[in-house]
């Protein structure tokens, strides 16, 4: 699991209710307020991990990483995540360029410069965050071979912003999906949702976002896509029995 725009009491909170979890220690700032990686110790060793500055305007947002250990096993796989600019930020308001396209095409670059230098070209990738946008940063990446669980599962996309009954605080529609969880080739999602309600017990909901769900299934890839999406307002459905 990832967390976005993480916050000292959440991290307290993952590590009460998921005991068994470790997450990456680092003295760079942003592993403790912007983003981290969380696992279940019981089933994965962390092998690497890193962060690569994929041109977020926000100082101590990066491309966070981690290479992880299947136990008793050689298998492998790389999680990442990322936070990437909102779209009303005052920088792209000034500049008229679309940040989300080029931290998209940064990302790409990132993940298959990370697969050459582990030199393993079977390894299974998931990629997820609050991408602040809802078509180029998902077309981009599933250009490059990386697909969302839902669009994978034929499923249709679920809203991610904002969880109600919280408002919308920047001038921008509500009700839009916002957070991505994406794969290669060699992950393939078996169940994916978007959790909704997730109040306190004093009736403030945790978060303006929507926690995106996936479970996976790893180690008989490749897996052949069953979407292939154009992007032009409609979805092709291959050979189901594929």
């Amino acid at each position: 699991m990832r967390t976005r725009k993480l916050h000292p009491l959440l991290h307290d909170t993952v590590l009460e209710a998921l005991s068994t979890h470790a997450f990456v220690q680092d003295d760079f700032e942003g592993w403790q307020s912007e983003g981290n990686i969380y696992w279940d110790s019981n089933k994965f060793n962390l092998m690497q991990y890193g962060m690569i500055d994929i041109g977020i305007v926000q100082p101590l947002r990066r491309l966070w990483w981690a290479l992880l250990k299947y136990n008793n096993t050689s298998d492998q796989i790389l999680v990442a995540t990322a936070h990437y600019t909102w779209e009303g930020h005052v920088e792209e308001r000034k500049s008229d360029i679309n940040v989300r396209k080029q931290q998209a095409h940064r990302t790409v670059a990132a993940l298959h410069d990370l697969t050459a230098k582990f030199g393993n070209t079977q390894l299974p990738i998931l990629f997820m965050g609050d991408l602040n946008e809802n078509y180029h940063p998902r077309r981009i990446l599933h250009e490059a071979g990386f697909v969302d669980c839902f669009a994978e599962l034929r499923l249709p996309v679920p809203i991610t912003h904002p969880q109600r009954p919280s408002a919308p605080h920047e001038d921008i529609l509500g009700d839009v999906t916002l957070d991505w969880i994406m794969q290669n080739k060699y992950a393939r999602p078996i169940l994916a949702n978007v959790i909704k309600n997730m109040l306190s017990s004093n009736g403030y909901v945790v978060s303006d976002h929507c926690p995106v769900m996936c479970m996976y299934e790893f180690g008989t890839g490749p897996y052949s896509s069953n979407i292939i999406q154009d992007f032009s307002g409609k979805n092709i459905v291959k050979n189901l029995s594929t």
